[in-house]
């Protein structure tokens, strides 16, 4: 064999400190990094990043040449689990192969089915290549396999290493055994199924395998490092690769308190980077004999509690003058053990003086280090998202408590949005389209009753008859509108459309065009278009100044006597609930005969709707509702309706009702939307106006100053437009920054808002972010956003310093 050593996975957390040990104590050696960098891809494709930014792999490799003066570490990238494994291994004939290239995070494992798969594919399949290509090609080879403490089954006797003498029913075992082994997530099951084929590889195939039962490891720095930060190794928090440890550190460091899952009594092991490195480099020299299976537990602090984890980095960080908190938080993991586990560990590393290092110190070392990287911080990332089972008396416990949550309640409100808007995603433009609730979607996706109406015409228009009557009830108890008719139509643009035509229609019979429009500045084309482009209507648009002087209102309106007034109820731009009653007071007033448009697209959902007044009230059930994307709901007034004569004129729509008939949809039609509307009105009957909006409020709070801190630390100059105390909505305008990149990047980050250029305002060309808050969204989803935001601002601002 060569003088080849083969590191497996060299540019992960553990394997890059190691790899760089290696090189230096064994220069006259070839030192082999296989690695495919997924660990760097998965996590950024999250939208995580490691708190210590790390540089490649070829820049880490030249930083190494000039500090240690060496050129004896290659690196190669590659899928271990691939034909290559074994063209490398019968190439290099290396006689020392380090395996620590698997997917390690038991969250990750549990996320869902293909990251179950993956984990099983890439752990499972990989090791067994490599025990297949050593077997044919380095049969003498000693292979170094990280295994992980957590496969041990903990039943209250002390962990053997590896293999012991059971002892039932008084009789003891003849020969030694391996040690029981269980596990609770994918991952751990795994690396149980690999202790079984590397087992078997030794006794069948005469293997020799030294099998390393590696506790949690902390740390960052390691003596090869020497304070070259293009050295050092990753440091990851978030909750899919984050250690117990690293999420302490971090949180002690950003302010927030330590989040202890459950009760807090479950054990870990410990040992410290630097410990685990210097001691898994002596392996090389210690090789079994051939046919050996040798396993050791690697921990040096064995007897941890998560309590008392958290309680030793409080009373060491004290000292390092930070006042930490602990919290107590749900356990994904449903590890609810009610006393901490006693059991002894065998092994040789515990207590060992010259491979343990002193806990605190090494604490202390990573709060300076962690100190100074503290702006990359995400404060969403400590929150876990998945979990390990469904807890159904929760469920029922949660619903039951609906009525009195708290407004401030994150964990009420995440487990609120698991249930009804699970999605990755962050949808912060409701006020184009909203994300579907749960229910709304299995109907979408014909996993509904409706589903047996395909093919089946008279049950079609049945089943839509069906539901267009309980929205009809529903409506009339959400929004009592005495003097109006109400239907279920297209969106707010669509119908605005129609009614446009409808009148056009109407005026070409009473006079001549062009017909004149009273309206404001801040209309969304979607509303006020169609009468824009239309030739024979005129719109004026009027400027605020105007609108908020009563007597100039007035005075203009006497002027222009306007064949319609188009008001929208919140601004699209702004968010700013507009006066619209004292509007449409000065309308009739003055213009008695002026029809009136109400446009309560950005309101529905929100605010009570002023009915009485606007001849004509139009909404959509995809914004503020959060139900079916292209549909809506409009109001007549009744003696509009009789003049208007109809927006569908075939008079042969859903509703029976003859008076109603001619303004609802006609013909073949997606008849699954009025279930799906049904359903979002449910559910929002079900959480109430007042919550919602409170909920919103207080989000939308949060958020811009938030946003305001971010925008004010890179000294980028922003006005937030909208002034309502109540309201969900966050407009930031700038006049010199241009947020559309920023639009982009987030969302290439699943993270969506909406960006409005070149918008004039009072006099003023503002280019705006409009960021609407759903109330089922919660302040750790928002600090990932805000983490995202002030990441592109600074990556922004570092390639513009640089290029200066």
């Amino acid at each position: 064999m060569k003088k080849t050593i083969l590191i497996l996975g060299g540019d992960g957390y553990y394997g890059w400190p190691l790899a760089m040990k290696i090189a230096v104590l064994h220069p006259k050696e070839k030192i082999i990094i296989v690695d495919n960098e997924w660990r760097r891809n998965i996590v950024k494709s999250f939208g995580f990043q490691t708190l210590i930014p790390i540089a490649r792999p070829a820049e880490r490799i030249e930083a190494f040449s000039k500090v240690h003066g060496q050129g004896n570490l290659h690196y190669i990238r590659m899928d271990m689990n691939s034909e290559r494994l074994d063209e490398i291994i019968e190439h290099e004939k290396p006689h020392t192969i380090y395996h620590l290239a698997q997917q390690c995070s038991a969250p990750y494992s549990m996320k869902g089915l293909e990251e179950a798969l993956f984990t099983l594919h890439n752990n499972e399949a990989g090791n067994m290549r490599l025990l297949w290509a050593v077997r044919r090609h380095v049969p003498d080879a000693h292979i170094i396999k990280l295994g992980s403490f957590g496969e041990y089954a903990q039943g209250g006797i002390d962990i053997a290493e590896g293999y012991f003498f059971p002892r039932h029913k008084g009789i003891e075992a003849t020969k030694r055994m391996p040690y029981p082994r269980e596990a609770d997530d994918i991952y751990h099951i795994s690396k149980i199924n690999d202790t079984n084929y590397v087992a078997m590889a030794c006794r069948v195939w005469n293997l020799r395998i030294t099998d390393v039962m590696q506790s949690t490891i902390f740390g960052i720095l390691t003596e090869e490092m020497e304070g070259c930060e293009a050295l050092y190794t990753r440091c990851d928090y978030d909750h899919i690769f984050g250690t117990v440890v690293n999420r302490f550190l971090t949180q002690t460091v950003y302010g927030h308190p330590l989040t202890v899952y459950g009760k807090g009594n479950q054990r870990t092991g410990l040992m410290a980077l630097r410990d685990s490195v210097n001691s898994l480099v002596t392996f090389i020299e210690d090789v079994p004999v051939a046919g050996t299976h040798k396993v050791v537990n690697h921990v040096t602090e064995t007897n941890f509690s998560i309590n008392e984890l958290a309680a030793s980095i409080k009373e060491i960080a004290a000292e390092e003058g930070y006042d930490v908190k602990i919290i107590r938080t749900h356990d994904p993991r449903q590890e609810q053990v009610d006393t901490k586990p006693e059991y002894g560990i065998e092994t040789e590393y515990s207590g060992h003086g010259t491979l343990h290092s002193p806990f605190s110190g090494v604490v202390k070392e990573m709060i300076g280090i962690m100190q100074r990287f503290k702006y990359n911080i995400s404060e969403n990332l400590f929150v876990p998202r998945i979990k390990w089972a469904d807890d159904l008396s929760k469920v029922k416990k949660e619903a039951s408590l609906f009525e009195t949550v708290r407004i401030d309640d994150d964990n009420y409100w995440e487990f609120f949005r698991e249930q009804h808007f699970q999605s990755e995603r962050i949808n912060l433009n409701p006020g184009t389209l909203g994300t579907t609730s749960n229910s709304v979607k299995r109907i979408r996706y014909n996993q509904h009753s409706s589903k047996n109406m395909e093919g089946y015409p008279l049950g079609s228009y049945e089943h839509g008859r069906k539901s267009h009557g309980e929205i009809n009830k529903l409506c009339a108890e959400l929004w009592p509108s005495p003097g109006y008719q109400l239907t279920v139509t297209h969106s707010t643009s669509q119908s605005i459309n129609l009614i446009a035509l409808a009148m056009l229609r109407k005026f070409n019979n009473l006079s001549k065009p062009p017909y004149k429009i009273f309206t404001t500045t801040h209309e969304h084309e979607g509303g006020i278009g169609c009468f824009h482009n239309l030739p024979e209507y005129e719109v004026h648009y009027i400027d605020d100044d105007i609108l908020a002087d009563r007597k100039a209102m007035a005075k203009k309106l006497k002027e222009l006597q306007p064949d319609l007034a188009f008001f929208s109820h919140v601004y699209y731009d702004t968010g700013n609930l507009a006066p619209v009653d004292e509007w449409m007071d000065a309308v009739i007033e003055v213009v008695p005969g002026c029809k009136i448009i109400l446009d309560a697209a950005q309101s529905l959902g929100l605010y009570d709707v002023p009915f009485g007044k606007a001849h004509v009230v139009v909404g959509s059930t995809h914004k503020w509702l959060f139900g079916p994307h292209g549909g809506g709901l409009m109001w007549m007034r009744t003696d509009f309706s009789e003049w208007i004569e109809g927006v569908f004129w075939s008079s042969h729509g859903l509703a029976y009702t003859p008076d109603v008939a001619s303004l609802s949809i006609p013909g073949g039609q997606d008849f699954q939307m009025y279930p799906a509307i049904e359903e979002s009105l449910k559910l929002f009957k079900q959480t109430g106006q007042k919550t919602i909006l409170a909920r919103s409020s207080y989000l939308r709070a949060y958020f811009q100053k938030k946003l305001n801190e971010v925008f004010t630390a890179y000294g980028i100059d922003h006005v937030f437009l909208n002034n309502e105390q109540c309201c969900p909505l966050v407009a930031i305008a700038f006049t010199d920054f241009d947020p559309y990149p920023l639009y982009k990047y987030l969302n290439e980050q699943q993270v969506h808002t909406k960006c409005i250029k070149n918008h004039l305002i009072c006099g003023t060309m503002y280019h705006i972010l409009r960021i609407g808050i759903p109330y089922f969204e919660t302040t750790q989803r928002l600090n990932y956003v805000i983490f995202q935001i002030g990441r592109f601002i600074s990556e922004k601002a570092f390639v513009e310093n640089v290029s200066q």
